[in-house]
């Protein structure tokens, strides 16, 4: 069974404004994307830490709520592109940016490789809105995104089949059904952001060791299908929070999976959560002989952000006085956010899988010298993200509270 996971967002416009500027297309550099990524984890840190608040499960992608905002940002002027550039952290140099963007975007585009890892952007108006050119291009050469016109207004049904079904076959079904009419019978500009991964882990996980065990909710244990391992695997400890990487073929992606201490510590992890704590497990891991256990699990999720961007910072962009004047006339702002993700973890790839050194190591005959295991036994709530080695860019994150949920 292989694993995938998708998230996309869809902004949702209503009116317009004005302005133009020179587009020149140029290339990210390494240094350009990094700069953008570093962001990105700054903003999927702090939207984590509104998202908390809640309980339950969690699961988004910060990466692609980052990078449908920053499409929108590219039109924002004045207060309302200094609160977006303040909640993105995003670089204030349009060239870097823009080319970091881009760069990022291409280099998660591989085509073809181990893993399979696409994004895609797509920008909707409605018939006879004139958009820009110069934020047409800006979106398409920088964001390598198409656009189209559709009548909202006058045929809001079809509109909302044709988005659904570009959403549908960019996330490989994953994600079906994003918008109603309702939602668009208003809309001038509808910008959307998809991403699909699917990987296998480096070192898979036999389902015939994978078997019933009891899983640790906040409100009481449950019985989940846990699965088993034990070998060499990346691992550090800080305060007192087990970290633990499980590597995807290719080297490239990686799971970091944060368990806590006890039933409830997920909490006083929610709170002491931030960029450095994520870098720093990073550096800090080592190679160590660890005994994994873990269960498999499925969820979606669905968010609307608009009041969750608001109390980051974002307000004036949901406001009418809104100043969007760089991406078409009239008085354009921001309606609404919709976020939808899905996760799966199975035994061969994308997210979490475990082993026993009792498993992996019980025999008839006589062991002599055998290694000591650490024990990695994420039978209670814990945090992970799905992140990008080599810009350290955060494209998942996730909090699972009840793997029954």
């Amino acid at each position: 069974m292989k694993r995938a996971l998708v998230a996309l967002l869809i902004l949702l416009l209503v009116f317009a404004a004005g302005c133009t500027e020179k587009v020149e297309v140029k290339e990210g550099s390494v240094s350009d994307s990094i700069s953008v990524a570093s962001g990105e984890d700054l903003f999927a840190l702090a939207l984590y830490a509104e998202l908390s608040k809640s309980d339950g499960n969690l699961f988004f992608s910060p990466y692609s709520i980052h990078t449908a905002l920053a499409m929108l940002y590219e039109g924002a002027r004045g207060k309302t592109a200094e609160e977006m550039e303040g909640v993105l952290h995003l670089p204030s140099n349009s060239t870097l940016r823009r080319g970091g963007f881009k760069k990022l975007i291409t280099d998660l585009n591989p085509g073809s490789g181990i893993y399979t890892l696409k994004t895609a952007n797509a920008l909707w108006f409605q018939k006879g809105y004139r958009v820009r050119d110069t934020y047409l291009k800006v979106v398409e050469d920088y964001y390598l995104g198409k656009a189209k016109p559709l009548d909202f207004s006058g045929d809001p049904s079809g509109s909302a089949r044709e988005i659904n079904d570009w959403v549908e076959e960019q996330t490989n079904g994953r994600i079906t059904n994003l918008v109603t009419p309702d939602v668009l019978r208003d809309a001038r500009l509808v910008l959307t952001n998809a991403i699909y991964f699917k990987g296998e882990w480096e070192v898979k996980f036999d389902p015939e060791l994978t078997g019933n065990g009891t899983f640790h909710t906040p409100h009481g244990n449950v019985t989940v299908e846990m699965m088993h391992n034990a070998g060499v695997y990346n691992y550090t400890e800080l305060n007192g929070t087990q970290v633990l990487e499980l590597p995807y073929k290719g080297g490239r992606l990686s799971m970091l999976v944060f368990l806590p201490r006890g039933v409830d510590g997920y909490r006083d992890l929610d709170s002491m959560l931030t960029v450095d704590y994520v870098l720093s497990a990073l550096s800090t891991m080592k190679p160590e002989n660890v005994s994994v256990s873990m269960p498999r699990f499925e969820f979606r999720t669905e968010y609307r952000l608009s009041d969750v961007l608001r109390a980051m910072g974002m307000g004036s962009t949901f406001s009418p006085n809104a100043d969007f004047s760089g991406i078409g006339e009239g008085g354009l702002y921001l309606s609404e956010v919709i976020h939808k993700a899905y996760v799966k973890v199975a035994e061969n790839g994308t997210e979490a899988a475990a082993a026993t050194a009792a498993v992996a190591l019980t025999s008839a005959r006589a062991i002599v010298d055998v290694p000591h295991y650490i024990e990695f036994r994420a039978d209670h709530p814990f945090l992970f993200v799905i992140i990008d080695k080599d810009t350290r860019e955060i494209l998942f994150m996730g909090r699972l509270v009840n793997p029954k949920e």
